[in-house]
């Protein structure tokens, strides 16, 4: 989808928002939007998964880091 249309979308979804949304649909609406500010999931499934096979590619090739140098940065975190 391109910015135009999505931008478009917004605005159509926000217009009827104002006209139609009444105090019970605000309320569901702030809840849908705290709700989605707290979840731990920041990509798609096919996103993690182009990450996950890079990652395979990048071990098969060499690189990455040793596992030494993993557990000396998980302590830090």
């Amino acid at each position: 989808m391109d910015s135009i249309t999505l931008y478009a979308r917004k605005a159509q979804l926000i217009q009827s928002i104002l006209n139609d949304a009444d105090e019970e649909m605000i309320t569901k609406i702030a809840a849908i939007l705290v709700r989605k500010d707290k979840s731990p999931a920041q990509m798609t499934v096919e996103e993690l998964k182009e990450e996950v096979m890079q990652s395979v590619e990048d071990a098969k090739n060499g690189k990455g880091k040793p596992m030494e140098q993993l557990f000396k940065e998980a302590e830090q975190w």
